[in-house]
C-alpha cells in the first residue's frame, strides 16, 4: 500500500469507527445528562482541570518524538519506557497527594476522593505510550481506531450502568477509568512492547529535546484552553460551571472528535514528508478547505439550533445552557483549523514555533476570562468571541511562514465556508420567527435542520462549487 492509500485508508478507519464510537457515546450522553445533575459535571469538571493538565505531561512528549524520529532501535525505546513510567509514578503522587489542596481551593471536600481516584489513570496508561506510537509510527490507523472505539464503547457503557444504579459524579469517575484501561489492554495487544525500561537516558538527548517542546507546548496550550473553567469554578460556582461546562462540551465535542481524527493521522503522515515542503503546503491549504466547508455549517449550525437542542434532548433544568451553546459554537471553526495548524509544524521539527504561539495565547485568554467572568457565564463566553480571534491572527504571523503559506491564502480557504455559512443561520432564524413560540419541538428541530442543511448546500453548490467538489472527491477517496 502506497502512502497516499494508507493515510486516505487511515483516515477512513479512524473517522468510520470515531463516527460510531460518537453516535454510541453521544447518545449515552445525552441520557446520563438527564441523570445526573449539573453540580455532577461541575464536580467532574472541578476535578478534570488537574487532571488533565498533568495528563499533558504523562508521555513527556515522547509519543510524538517516537513518531517523528528518522531512526529508532530498541535500546532507545527501553530508556523512553523508563522515562515515561518515572514521569509518571510522578504524577500519580503529586496528584493524590494535592488533592486536599485541590478540595480546599474549590471549597468543595468531596473532591479529594475525586481527584484521588482519578489519579489512577497515569499508572494505567503510561504502558500504553510506546504501543500506540508504534503504531502510529508505522501508519497503523486501523488497529488503533478499533481500540479506541473499544474503549469508548466500554466506558461509555460502564457511565451509563452506574449512572442509571444512582451512583452520580462517579458513574462519570468510574467511567473515564475504564477507558483507559481497556485501551491500555487493547494496544498492548495489538502492538506489545515487553522489554524492562533502562533508566539510563545517555544518548537519547535529541528524542528528550523534542519531546520537552512538544510538552511544553501541550501545558501551555492546556493553560489557556482550560483557564475558563478553572476561573469559572472559582468566580462563579459549581452550579454555574456545570451549565457552562455542560454547554462548551456540546459546542466543543465535534472540535475534539475531528481534531482528534486529523490529528491521529495528519502528525504521522506530515513527519513522513516533513522534508518535502512543496507537498506539505498543498495538503494543509487544502485540509483547511475541507475543514472550513464542514465545520463552519456544524458549529454555527449548532448555535442557530441551541435552545432547540437544549429544550428537546437535556431538558428544563438546563435552560441557563442555552445562551452559552449559542456563543461558544460561533468560535469553534478557528479553534478546530487552530488544532490542526501544528500537526504540520511539530511534523517538520518545528514546536518550537507551537510552544511560542502557546506562550501568547496563555497571556491573552486567561485575562480574557477574568474580565469576562464579571459578567458571569455570559461574559465567560463573550471572553472566548472576542480573546480567541486575536490569538489565531498573532499566531498565524508565526505559524504560516515556517510552511510557506501566506496569511491570505489560508484566509482565502474559510471565506466562503464562512458567508455560506452567515446566510444559512439568518434563514434558520427566519424558520424560527415563523413558528410559534411554545411546544412543537420535535418537529420544528429537523425542520431548522433541514432548511439550513439546503440553504448551505445550494450556497456551497453554487458560489463555492469549487470547495463542494474537492470535499466530495475527499469523501469518495
Amino acid at each position: 500500500m502506497n502512502f497516499k492509500s494508507q493515510v486516505i485508508g487511515g483516515l477512513g478507519w479512524v473517522a468510520g469507527t470515531n463516527f460510531l464510537g460518537q453516535l454510541a457515546t453521544w447518545s449515552i450522553t445525552i441520557v446520563v445528562m438527564r441523570l445526573l445533575s449539573p453540580t455532577d459535571y461541575g464536580l467532574l469538571a472541578m476535578a478534570s482541570v488537574f487532571v488533565a493538565f498533568l495528563g499533558l505531561m504523562a508521555t513527556a512528549g515522547l509519543g510524538p518524538a517516537i513518531v517523528q524520529a528518522g531512526t529508532l532501535d530498541d535500546a532507545i525505546l527501553r530508556q523512553l519506557l523508563g522515562l515515561i513510567i518515572i514521569v509518571n509514578a510522578v504524577l500519580f503522587c503529586l496528584l493524590y497527594f494535592a488533592a486536599p489542596i485541590i478540595a480546599d481551593f474549590f471549597d468543595e471536600p468531596r473532591l479529594v476522593v475525586i481527584v484521588r481516584v482519578l489519579s489512577s489513570q497515569f499508572v494505567i496508561s503510561c504502558f500504553s505510550v510506546i504501543p500506540e506510537s508504534l503504531l502510529a509510527r508505522a501508519l497503523k490507523f486501523k488497529i488503533r481506531a478499533l481500540v479506541n472505539l473499544g474503549a469508548q464503547l466500554a466506558g461509555g457503557a460502564l457511565t451509563l450502568a452506574l449512572a442509571f444504579s444512582g451512583y452520580g459524579v462517579w458513574s462519570l469517575v468510574a467511567g473515564a477509568i475504564f477507558s483507559t484501561t481497556i485501551n491500555m489492554v487493547g494496544v498492548n495487544f495489538a502492538a506489545p512492547y515487553l522489554h524492562w525500561p533502562h533508566f539510563s537516558f545517555l544518548g537519547a538527548g535529541t528524542l528528550i529535546s523534542f519531546g520537552g517542546k512538544v510538552t511544553a507546548g501541550r501545558v501551555l496550550w492546556f493553560f489557556y484552553s482550560q483557564a475558563d473553567m478553572f476561573v469559572a469554578g472559582k468566580l462563579l460556582g459549581k452550579e454555574a460551571l456545570g451549565f457552562y461546562s455542560v454547554a462548551m462540551h456540546l459546542a466543543s465535542l465535534p472540535v475534539q472528535k475531528v481534531s482528534g481524527i486529523l490529528n491521529q493521522v495528519a502528525f504521522p503522515a506530515f513527519s513522513k514528508i516533513q522534508n518535502d515542503s512543496a507537498t506539505v503546503k498543498l495538503h494543509v491549504l487544502k485540509s483547511v478547505r475541507i475543514l472550513s466547508f464542514l465545520s463552519f455549517p456544524v458549529l454555527w449550525g449548532i448555535s442557530s439550533i441551541a435552545p432547540e437542542i437544549v429544550q428537546l434532548l437535556l431538558g428544563p433544568k438546563w435552560e441557563p445552557a442555552i445562551l452559552p451553546l449559542q456563543i461558544l459554537p460561533m468560535i469553534m471553526p478557528l479553534r478546530m483549523i487552530s488544532n490542526f495548524l501544528p500537526s504540520a509544524v511539530d511534523a517538520i521539527g518545528r514546536p518550537d514555533i507551537t510552544m511560542k504561539n502557546l506562550i501568547g495565547a496563555s497571556i491573552i485568554m486567561p485575562v480574557a476570562f477574568l474580565i469576562g467572568c464579571q459578567w458571569g457565564v455570559k461574559g465567560l463566553c463573550i471572553a472566548w468571541l472576542v480573546g480567541f480571534p486575536l490569538v489565531f491572527l498573532i499566531n498565524l504571523m508565526r505559524l504560516l511562514p515556517a510552511i510557506n503559506i501566506r496569511v491570505r491564502d489560508l484566509m482565502g480557504s474559510m471565506i466562503r465556508p464562512a458567508l455560506s455559512s452567515m446566510l444559512m443561520y439568518g434563514s434558520v432564524a427566519l424558520v424560527r420567527l415563523s413558528m410559534p413560540e411554545e411546544g412543537y419541538v420535535e418537529w420544528r428541530l429537523p425542520v431548522m435542520i433541514l432548511v439550513g442543511a439546503l440553504v448551505y448546500g445550494g450556497v456551497a453548490m453554487t458560489a463555492n462549487r469549487k470547495d463542494f467538489q474537492e470535499v466530495l472527491g475527499a469523501l469518495k477517496r
